[in-house]
């Protein structure tokens, strides 16, 4: 099942504004819990990861990681934004996938067991 992800600017500030947030090395990850809801990803990555190639694959790759870990999500009803502070020429996957699996686990967003 696919997730129906954040699109308006509405939802990413009202998660960053209203929300807890979980620093990673190479992601931050913002969630909300929103009763009722359902699982919403948005996946972010500024200018500073460089031009529009690479930081459209910085979010290909936070989209994939998502989808290997959102079975594994405890809470259901969560707004969750994944924010790139990684270049994804000096990354590689297994390091974002860690990075990403670390802060959802700090955050206790996360079963241990997969």
């Amino acid at each position: 099942m696919a997730a129906k992800t954040l699109r308006s600017n509405k939802q990413f500030r009202l998660v960053y504004s209203e929300g807890e947030r979980e620093a990673g090395k190479k992601v931050v990850v913002c969630y909300l819990k929103r009763e009722g809801e359902g699982l919403h990803p948005g996946f972010v990555a500024s200018r500073r990861i460089g031009n529009a190639c690479r930081r459209n694959r910085a979010k290909r790759l936070m989209r994939e990681i998502f989808r290997k870990l959102e079975h594994r999500i405890i809470a259901k009803d969560l707004w969750i934004v994944f924010i790139a502070s990684f270049s994804p020429r000096e990354s590689t996957y297994q390091e974002i996938f860690e990075d990403v699996e670390r802060s959802l686990g700090r955050a206790k967003l996360l079963s241990m067991n997969g």
